[in-house]
């Protein structure tokens, strides 16, 4: 059972047996959680589901038939959900609930991971998986499977797990290259993976590096401009505007500096795991 503060319960009932590679899942049509449209809710399930496709050696297959999906998604009201849940695993039945009623800040920073934390946590009850919680602190080191707690995102343990069940991902062929055989393999499994956490704060501080790079060419602007005065009455008020550009130069490198050691720690956090994939500027 998944209890937050409010308290907000995810659980799975009883038993089935999924655990094949390839899993087939169903997305009810019009389906949504509160907050976010019919078709943001899909889309953040489908990216959830990629997430863990990522990781290890499994394959999630949408299907807009409802009798070819292995896992279907339901939405329905909470009055309908025992326990005021976001989402309930009914594994023998093989479909999950997800509570389309209960507002809990999917538009806002806050909640922007929570449908697709609860799809995961749902997804792999669906697969045997149970709940386990860790003696760490920081939202972003929580197990995606802990009952109390709602995690941003899958942790090392997390990934470790998803690897020694479902298998890791293969060094079959090159990845620079293509070229397949043994003497072509370049040790990088042929599906790597970059956290989400990685990718939100590679993306956060490459901005900061283009918002710095604007405000410099704006402040060479400015001087080229203060140079080109004669009247030291106009330049006097120019050379007021380039140090005003120094200013807004000054507070924003503070800004891209914690961006870059925000990624760096996350990095050193993913080093050795098997299939991270590093890379200081992610692919788009």
């Amino acid at each position: 059972m998944f209890r937050l503060l409010l308290p907000l319960v995810i659980c799975s009932l009883l038993t089935c047996n999924l655990q094949a590679q390839k899993i087939r899942y169903w997305l009810e049509p019009g389906g949504k959680m509160a907050e976010i449209s019919s078709q943001e809710t899909h889309r953040r399930i489908d990216e959830a589901l990629a997430e863990i496709e990522q990781i290890c050696d499994i394959e999630f297959i949408k299907v807009s038939e409802f009798r070819k999906a292995k896992v279907r998604y339901f939405f329905r009201p909470q009055s309908q959900i025992p326990y005021g849940a976001l989402g309930l695993a009914y594994r023998s039945k093989r479909y999950i609930l997800m509570n389309s009623t209960r507002r809990i800040g999917l538009t806002q920073e806050i909640g922007e991971r929570r449908v697709q934390t609860v799809a995961q946590h749902e997804m792999l009850h669906m697969l045997r998986w149970k709940h386990r919680t860790n003696d760490v602190s920081g939202q972003d080191e929580l197990s995606i499977m802990d009952p109390y707690r709602l995690a941003k995102y899958f942790n090392r343990l997390d990934v470790y797990y998803l690897q020694k069940k479902f298998g890791k991902h293969r060094d079959r062929v090159n990845n620079e290259t293509g070229a397949k055989g043994r003497k072509n393999r370049d040790g990088i499994p042929d599906e790597v993976f970059i956290p989400a956490t990685l990718a939100k704060w590679g993306k956060k501080h490459r901005d900061d590096v283009v918002e710095g790079e604007i405000l410099h060419a704006e402040r060479d602007r400015l001087i080229a401009e203060r140079d080109a005065l004669v009247d030291p009455t106009a330049r006097a008020i120019k050379q007021a505007e380039v140090l005003e550009s120094l200013d807004r130069i000054l507070a924003h490198n503070i800004k891209q500096v914690a961006s870059g050691a925000n990624w760096h720690m996350i990095n050193l956090y993913w080093m050795g795991t098997y299939g991270y994939h590093f890379d200081y500027y992610p692919p788009q």
